[in-house]
């Protein structure tokens, strides 16, 4: 494939991209930890646009499948996250041409970047926030514990 490792912004400037500029533009080493958010907002996307007829299940299945295992590679650490790709959903994308193919070009019908951006982020936060309400409970709960093996402790006050 001929566009496999081109960037994002290659398209935009005639000289080679200096790896200052890239630097400033990339986030994956942030949002690198949005992957699972990702991969289960594409592969539901995908699933869309199957049942509306927008795209063939043969291809729909290829990138549910070529996710599924991005998401594998990831969690056994053999994916390699790179800068030049600047962010996790062109790491993803990239990633998934190399494994699938043409095919990965339909995940973004009807979805743009930002689109992905706030909706892995919506995601992420509510995954975070379940995991801090647990984190809350469980201190509060040692609390109560503490002062109940103490009530005939005395202290200054």
């Amino acid at each position: 494939m001929k566009n496999k490792n081109k960037t994002i912004w290659s398209n935009r400037f005639k000289n080679k991209i200096s790896p200052s500029f890239q630097k400033i533009g990339s986030s994956i080493h942030i949002d690198k930890r949005l992957y699972k958010q990702d991969i289960v907002a594409s592969i539901v996307h995908a699933q869309m646009l199957m049942k509306q007829k927008i795209i063939k299940k043969e291809d729909g299945n290829k990138i549910i499948n070529g996710l599924k295992k991005i998401k594998v590679r990831i969690e056994k650490g053999s994916f390699e996250f790179k800068e030049k790709f600047e962010d996790i959903h062109l790491n993803i994308e990239k990633a998934l041409f190399e494994i699938i193919g043409p095919s990965a070009g339909f995940l973004h019908t009807a979805r743009s970047r930002n689109d992905q951006v706030v909706t892995d982020f919506k995601l992420w936060i509510k995954e975070a926030s379940k995991e801090t309400l647990k984190d809350i409970s469980l201190v509060m709960k040692n609390l109560i514990k503490k002062a109940e093996k103490n009530t005939d402790t005395i202290m200054p006050g």
